[in-house]
């Protein structure tokens, strides 16, 4: 199954089966009510088994749950399982590991925390190459980053990721309450103009800037990077026919030279194919067989 957001109309995601190039059917209710979603919205997997669907809403920072089984047999709008309050720290991102314990991006000079409910138990990571960027205040380099995390589908990992560079850190949740980096593969920062003004903050990507990441998906043994190292030259959209793959230990694995330039890939958990999602204007989406 593929889930596919779409913040156009009433409802924020779509189900779409793969195998039967089939629209099942749609959730998330776009609105303020109980169960209701607002499209600022990151979505990822999380339960024992990534067996439910977790929601952190930016802009109400509140977390929830959809039953990935109650998603797919109600006739209705499926129930959600609500987080009781709210997210006190200021992060883009938040993710559910298991039980009360989340990751998220916070705001300042580290780049992963820890949180236990909705408080920060601890924080970790630095920038990539920060000893490059001594002088730039950490909100230009969140910027300039654009870090994302990825959970691992099953297991207490996550993958942290540069969108506007190429750098990776694998991280784990060891003894329940301890957060660590168990690799990280760094490769070049972000080319940018950071804001030099006092409460401004911005950072202007140049137009040499190697984006190297396009997009990232992983599954239950790999990491695929959609890859690309050619300057942007403010080209849209981004894409590339090539694919990296890892292991979550950090090694390469092999190298995918796809028969179709796309923007963005989805990988199913047991390898056996690829999605890809060329950003042209029109709903264009591939299915790539994997060996």
């Amino acid at each position: 199954m593929l889930i596919a957001k779409d913040d156009e109309l009433d409802y924020l995601f779509k189900v779409i089966d793969v195998r039967q190039d089939l629209f099942i059917k749609q959730f998330g209710k776009i609105g303020e009510g109980p169960c209701e979603l607002n499209p600022n919205s990151i979505t990822s997997k999380s339960g024992a088994n990534g067996e439910l669907i977790g929601i952190f809403e930016m802009q109400t920072r509140e977390f929830q749950e959809f039953s990935l089984e109650n998603i797919l047999e109600s006739e209705g709008d499926p129930p959600c399982i609500p987080f009781q309050g709210k997210f006190d720290f200021e992060s883009r991102l938040i993710y559910k590991l298991e039980g009360n314990k989340f990751i998220g991006t916070p705001s300042g000079d580290k780049l992963y925390a820890l949180l236990l409910g909705n408080k920060v138990g601890q924080a970790i990571g630095k920038f990539p190459f920060y000893d490059q960027f001594e002088e730039v205040d950490p909100k230009n380099l969140d910027m300039a980053f654009q870090n994302q995390l990825i959970l691992h589908p099953t297991k207490p990992l996550a993958l942290g990721t540069s969108v506007f560079s190429f750098n990776m850190d694998i991280l784990e949740l060891e003894n329940e309450d301890q957060l660590t980096i168990k690799k990280s593969l760094h490769f070049w920062p972000p080319e940018f103009e950071a804001s030099t003004e006092p409460d401004k903050f911005y950072a202007n990507l140049k137009k040499e800037n190697r984006f190297g990441n396009v997009s990232t998906s992983v599954s239950e043994n790999f990491i695929y990077v959609l890859y690309s190292d050619q300057p942007w030259e403010y080209q849209f959209p981004l894409k590339s026919n090539q694919v990296l793959v890892y292991d979550w230990d950090g090694n390469s694995v092999k190298i995918l030279e796809l028969d179709q330039e796309v923007s963005m890939i989805a990988v199913n958990e047991d390898d056996e194919y690829l999605i890809g999602y060329m950003d042209d204007g029109k709903a264009n989406l591939y299915r790539f067989e994997l060996d």
